[in-house]
């Protein structure tokens, strides 16, 4: 009980932190960089994992009941055959040291694990957008290799991405996604039955979005054709957990092949940004594709 009451103040106290705190101490570890309307948390003890994605007032990785592991936005090494489960803790969960930090903008690494190393560079370029770079360094041969980001957010509003229709599969459990003008729509209700299942997809825009609360978060990646996916994986995932009320957004790189002592640098762009009131929330609207495609048309000329 204690320690779920603690990882609901999380949000605005650091969640690793209050977990490793020793009793009658609270010690925030979080790096936080803000802007304008925009301010993230990322926690250098536990992952370098970004732990807070605040809109003025609205933290939109704040899930209703994080479990163990099952919150804020991560990164992982793609196909999910390089580690099975679970992650690889030098990536995921371990501490990861940090190189610089400023107001706007943070570096931070893990060590190696599984044969790589993982660097994160985050930098806010507005009070509505961001950058996250990813870096992946090795130390042995990967014949397939592609970057993985993680995001947890309430299984509420609804997800969607543009799609190669014949692209789109259920790989576990069950998900009520909808198809529709070659958009993959996910909507969800607040309190509705937990059902676990995880549909994959080959984008044909190179952006994932979510709607909540006339609130619109948007991950911008580089496009990446079915022939460079990675194995039985896809470029946008989502994940619905059977336990506890989340969805993983979660977009993944082009695949390659690296060479011991080789790199490979990745990067998707967040923008969080209101709705307009007239814009329903809905699978299948126009007026909200229309708005998505007018920001990521955008932020691409910035």
């Amino acid at each position: 009980m204690v320690t779920q009451i603690l990882r609901n103040t999380s949000a605005v106290l650091g969640l690793s932190a209050l977990l490793a705190a020793p009793a009658g101490a609270v010690e925030d570890t979080a790096i936080r960089l803000s802007k304008d309307s925009l301010t993230l948390a990322l926690d250098p003890e536990y992952g370098g994992r970004i732990t807070e994605l605040w809109y003025r007032d609205r933290d939109l990785l704040a899930v209703p009941q994080p479990g163990e592991n099952s919150f804020g936005s991560t990164f992982w090494l793609s196909p999910q055959t390089l580690w099975d489960w679970p992650p690889i803790p030098e990536h995921d969960t371990a501490p990861y040291t940090v190189s610089s930090h400023s107001m706007e903008t943070a570096t931070l690494s893990s060590a190696f694990g599984a044969g790589a190393r993982v660097s994160k560079t985050v930098i806010l370029n507005s009070g509505q957008s961001a950058t996250m770079h990813y870096r992946i360094d090795t130390q042995k041969d990967f014949p397939e290799i592609a970057a993985w980001e993680i995001t947890r957010v309430p299984n509420r509003g609804l997800a969607f991405a543009p799609v190669s229709t014949d692209s789109v599969k259920t790989v576990r459990g069950r998900v009520a996604y909808e198809l529709e003008d070659d958009t993959l729509w996910l909507p969800m209700e607040a309190g509705a039955p937990l059902v676990e299942g995880k549909v994959v997809a080959n984008g044909t825009e190179g952006w994932l979005a979510y709607a909540v609360d006339q609130l619109l978060y948007l991950k911008i990646y580089p496009k990446v054709s079915s022939r460079d996916m990675a194995t039985g994986e896809g470029d946008i995932e989502l994940y619905l957990s059977g336990e506890l009320p989340f969805l993983e957004l979660e977009v993944q790189s082009a695949a390659r092949s690296l060479k011991g002592g080789e790199g490979m640098d990745w990067s998707v762009e967040w923008l969080v940004t209101e709705l307009p009131e007239d814009i329903e929330i809905r699978s299948g609207s126009p007026a909200l594709l229309d708005f998505v495609r007018t920001q990521v048309e955008q932020l691409s000329q910035h």
